[in-house]
């Protein structure tokens, strides 16, 4: 069995969809489809229960996939420890990150970077989405989020402080609320991931259950909006920095400060060894971030 049949296997199964993964290897869909039928004579056994719709993985085809992801794991970790050991970092840095950090903090340097490691192609997937690096072949990805799964390695690239903001057209028009119950008065601007809002007051945390005016279900859509001044928003700093310091976005209650904020982490596979390629990106990004990084400073300082 050929290290790119297990290659092909696991896209069929992670995106479920057999024409699509043929198409990411260059094969038409009966070209695909011969492919699975040969490699499921190979083991022996139907490896998906096939609709018009959608491949299923069957009991025998979970039980390769966990072993073939493993194994490409490890193969995939000698073949890059071997060629760090010959030449500087280079090949395919797949990315995953949601739209704004990856336009804010991660596009503009890109070309710097390039000039320092011109051998790297970067592949940026811009997404909101929680993808799952390893069944879907990232090298890495940055979050804003929790960290679910303990078996990914991760570094910190800073934080992920919160505030309560509005434009300044919508507090002209509505006055800007003081504390977390004048929210009931305003118009609140909701993101359905995030249906409660939480903030630490003289007395502890607050808890406010967001009736919003309007909801979305991304970061750009709330930003768009507060930036509208369709009402008040919960945005993370490394998101509105800028439009803090320029005054296009004003912090308001700031006796209240938002809490449960979380870190922003460059997360990648478990493994004894990390690419190259994936070190000298991590290790650029926060020589270019700065401790504290810049979106928590850079915005006070107007």
């Amino acid at each position: 069995m050929r290290l790119d049949d297990l290659r092909f296997f696991s896209r069929v199964a992670a995106l479920g969809n057999l024409s699509a993964a043929g198409r990411e290897f260059g094969l038409s869909p009966s070209a695909a489809s011969s492919r699975l039928t040969a490699l499921e004579r190979e083991v022996g056994a139907q490896l998906f229960a096939r609709t018009t719709r959608r491949l299923t993985l069957t009991e025998a085809g979970q039980i390769l996939l966990d072993h073939a992801v493993a194994a490409l794991r490890e193969m995939d970790a000698a073949l890059d420890q071997l060629e760090a050991s010959n030449e500087a970092p280079r090949g395919k840095l797949k990315i995953s990150t949601n739209m704004y950090f990856g336009r804010k903090h991660v596009l503009p340097y890109l070309v710097e970077f390039r000039a320092l490691y011109p051998d790297i192609r970067i592949d940026m997937d811009f997404t909101d989405r929680l993808v799952d690096i390893v069944a879907e072949g990232y090298d890495m990805a940055i979050r804003g989020a929790p960290l679910a799964d303990s078996t990914l390695k991760a570094r910190k690239l800073g934080s992920n402080k919160r505030v309560l903001c509005a434009s300044p057209d919508y507090i002209d028009r509505r006055g800007a609320p003081s504390c977390p119950s004048d929210l009931v008065n305003h118009d609140c601007i909701g993101i359905s991931s995030m249906p409660v809002w939480y903030f630490n007051g003289p007395d502890g945390e607050i808890t406010h259950q967001v009736a919003a005016f309007i909801t979305g279900d991304t970061s750009d859509f709330s930003y768009d909006a507060a930036m509208c001044g369709l009402g008040v928003s919960l945005k993370s700093i490394a998101h509105i920095w800028e439009d803090l310091r320029d005054g296009r976005l004003v912090e308001v209650m700031q006796d209240y400060p938002v809490v449960r904020e979380g870190a922003i982490w460059a997360v990648y596979p478990p493994g004894k060894f990390t690419p190259p390629k994936v070190t000298v990106f991590v290790d650029f990004l926060l020589s270019k971030y700065g401790r504290p990084p810049y979106w928590e400073t850079d915005y006070r300082t107007a």
